[in-house]
């Protein structure tokens, strides 16, 4: 419900037009109106309908937007607007409480922000053991050297800045687990083309929970295991032969999925 004016005519001398009164608070017209439609302020209706706004509405502007730049929402404001400090408190002090949730909530984003950053940007920021370091580093390095242009980067750099250690542990588990039981396959004498290996080859495929693995990346990294020194020592401590064993039953996936291990590319 809007008051009413004898005088007339945009920008009367008896209160400012919404222009004059934007100008003034530096608050937009479209917010004006706005805030006119919650109720929050009220100006003087002229005969031709103008808007005039008195003092008393720049002062309650004012108020408005303090409790606005405290985050206050309109429901909120309305009712402080017309409160006795006592019944203020209440709500003010729960306004101050959440706002330190959204702080702590932004630091953890932060945090994990420069986290992401310092990965994409390829360096690891490892804290872990000394020796440790410099192990895990050089297969930070090798890996950033070979993959950090690709999109996949990016995806690893967001899945480990977003994990937590426990969780890396958990991924990093699941993943020995399918590989104790390929070991386990090959060495009951499972053909790598079998049903069950086949089963195994793409929960493997998706243990690798660096990034998403197509069946295409999948094939260009089982050739990795057989070619890298590092990798095949690994699958030959499971049981000997196994990344070559792995090798084929990965290439059998592929062609199943529609895909030539002879033209795979990395996706």
């Amino acid at each position: 419900m809007t008051r009413e004016s004898k005088s007339d005519g945009e920008g009367s001398k008896s209160g400012l037009s919404i222009g004059q009164m934007s100008e003034l608070t530096g608050v937009s017209r479209r917010m004006l109106r706005h805030w006119e439609g919650e109720g929050l302020i009220s100006p003087i209706r002229g005969q031709s309908n103008y808007r005039q706004y008195m003092q008393d509405d720049v002062a309650r502007l004012e108020r408005i937007v303090t409790y606005r730049e405290m985050g206050f929402n309109a429901r909120q404001i309305k009712a402080l607007l017309d409160c006795k400090t006592p019944l203020a408190l209440d709500e003010l002090q729960g306004q101050r409480s959440r706002i330190d949730e959204k702080i702590q909530h932004l630091r953890k984003a932060a945090d994990r922000l420069d986290r992401l950053i310092a990965l994409a940007e390829g360096r690891s920021g490892n804290d872990s053991a000394p020796t440790k370091i410099d192990q895990e580093d050089r297969y930070f390095s090798e890996a950033y050297e070979r993959w950090g242009a690709s999109r996949q980067w990016l995806e690893y750099a967001e899945r480990k800045a977003s994990r937590s250690e426990q969780e890396q542990k958990k991924d990093m588990t699941r993943l020995k687990d399918v590989e104790s039981e390929l070991a386990q396959a090959k060495r009951k004498g499972l053909a790598p083309t079998s049903d069950k290996v086949l089963e195994l080859i793409d929960e493997h495929r998706q243990a690798l929970s660096w990034f998403h693995v197509t069946p295409s990346m999948h094939v260009i990294l089982g050739r990795m295991y057989v070619a890298d020194p590092r990798f095949r020592r690994h699958y030959e401590q499971l049981e000997p032969g196994l990344a070559k064993w792995m090798l084929v039953a990965i290439e059998t996936a592929a062609r199943a999925n529609g895909i030539d291990p002879a033209t795979v590319e990395w996706e």
